[in-house]
């Protein structure tokens, strides 16, 4: 030891110098690196991991605002489809099948009794069918006063099927024990519900 630093003693200027520097730049890069090795990650990594951490929250704020409002929007779909199964269940009940015609005729025939009637004739025809419904032609006749025969197509009416009268005719007044008694005439229609295409699929499914 004694012997180097009687060499850089006895060293011309331009050496010693040239050795400060270089001692003075070794500090310097050990220097660095104990910092580095003692504070962890720099500065710049630092703050590209805060970048980074930033854009994944983002995104994942993203997703939950967008899983959010798909939950909402399945809930809304989910009253509004209940809604349509009630608003069909009722239509149904205005609209039922064609398995429901003899059901529909002991109505009838209910109604008429109720109001003092007495039913002739009630003979169903063919259904006619339209795009999703079909029409039932009932050709009716029955024998009653003029206010029996009010009362009755007035309890048709209040039926929850949907039900029309037309084509009334009345004829044949005669007086039965002082009762001015008609022949009452006329077609009612009920309507069916039916599978369009059910019924395309049928060779007899088209409107006649």
């Amino acid at each position: 030891m004694d012997q180097l630093i009687e060499r850089i003693a006895k060293a011309p200027v331009g050496a010693k110098l040239a050795a400060v520097a270089g001692a003075v730049i070794l500090l310097t890069v050990l220097n660095y690196f104990v910092i580095s090795l003692r504070l962890g990650p720099s500065i710049s990594e630092v703050n590209e991991r805060a970048v980074r951490a930033d854009l994944e929250q983002a995104k994942l704020d993203k997703e939950f605002t967008e899983k959010t409002a798909i939950a909402n929007n399945l809930n809304q779909f989910r009253r509004e489809k209940e809604l349509l199964e009630q608003q069909l269940r009722e239509a149904l009940a205005e609209l039922p099948d064609e398995k429901k015609v003899d059901e529909l005729l002991l109505l009838f025939q209910d109604r008429a009794q109720k109001a003092g009637l007495e039913i002739s004739t009630i003979e169903p025809k063919s259904p006619v069918n339209e795009k999703f419904y079909a029409r039932l032609p009932i050709p009716m006749a029955v024998t009653g006063n003029f206010h029996e025969i009010a009362t009755f197509f007035d309890s048709l009416g209040r039926m929850r099927r949907i039900v029309n009268v037309t084509d009334i005719v009345l004829d044949s007044p005669k007086d039965v024990n002082g009762k001015m008694v008609l022949n009452a005439k006329f077609l009612a229609t009920a309507f069916m519900f039916i599978d369009p295409s059910a019924a395309a699929a049928k060779p007899g499914g088209a409107k006649r």
